[in-house]
């Protein structure tokens, strides 16, 4: 099993997707690698952003790449407690050298724009990947198959949520699932296939546990993400682990 932090290490002054939050959990022996999901500004530049952020300037009427990143500098992403500004991919990257720990990048859906904004996260990651162990994956099919004809110089992995079902039956290394999907496909058939299985939103104990029952013969195999690292972090299985 392997703990991955979303975001980072969030608490209740911290924010996601932050500085503060990244450097917590940098500190956190239990926490074995970091997921982002990555969007592309008006002017080609790559950041990452909680969902709440996004929700925030988008309001169902922007998109992300309605603005450039010297506007979402502006905005502060931390909490009333710490400001924070808003990170980019370089800096994430940067951090991340030489850390030992996992980086799941997520690209976001970005229509029209898909090829050039893979093309642009494969240019900064390859300038990173021989000290930082990157996992790339996306729940847009389009850029899955992009990413799989383009390069395999790293795992790509494939997000399956509510709306994006049918993405458990395309090929890919590693199936990023929404704990809530977990009864209606058998993630033991993908680890007989050398899949690796990733449990997304894994935010409460009991949740935790649930999982952790029904598959402790294969839990070597399995990834655990969670947006509430503090919920979870004292698990006998996780500090038994350690």
């Amino acid at each position: 099993m392997k703990v991955i932090a979303d975001g980072g290490a969030a608490t209740k002054n911290v924010a996601s997707n932050t500085m503060d939050a990244i450097m917590l959990g940098l500190k956190a022996p239990y926490i074995d690698g970091f997921k982002f999901k990555l969007y592309l500004t008006k002017d080609n530049e790559i950041i990452t952003l909680s969902d709440r952020i996004v929700n925030f300037f988008t309001k169902d009427l922007n998109n992300i790449d309605d603005f450039t990143l010297k506007e979402f500098l502006y905005f502060n992403v931390g909490s009333k407690v710490q400001k924070q500004q808003i990170l980019t991919l370089k800096e994430i990257l940067t951090i991340f050298q030489n850390k030992n720990k996992y980086l799941i990048l997520e690209l976001s859906n970005q229509n029209d724009k898909n090829a050039l904004f893979t093309d642009l996260v494969l240019n900064m990651v390859r300038a990173y990947s021989n000290s930082i162990n990157i996992y790339l994956e996306s729940e847009s099919e389009e850029i899955v198959a992009y990413l799989k004809a383009t390069d395999n110089s790293y795992p790509i992995g494939i997000r399956v949520t509510e709306e994006s079902r049918n993405n458990w039956y395309i090929d890919v290394d590693f199936y990023d699932i929404n704990t809530t999907l977990l009864d209606d496909f058998n993630i033991r058939d993908k680890v007989r296939e050398n899949k690796l299985i990733m449990i997304d939103q894994v935010n409460r104990m009991e949740v935790f546990n649930l999982i952790y029952n029904e598959y402790s013969d294969i839990f070597n195999y399995i990834y655990i993400i969670t947006s509430e690292i503090s919920n979870i972090n004292s698990s006998e299985q996780i500090k038994n682990r350690n």
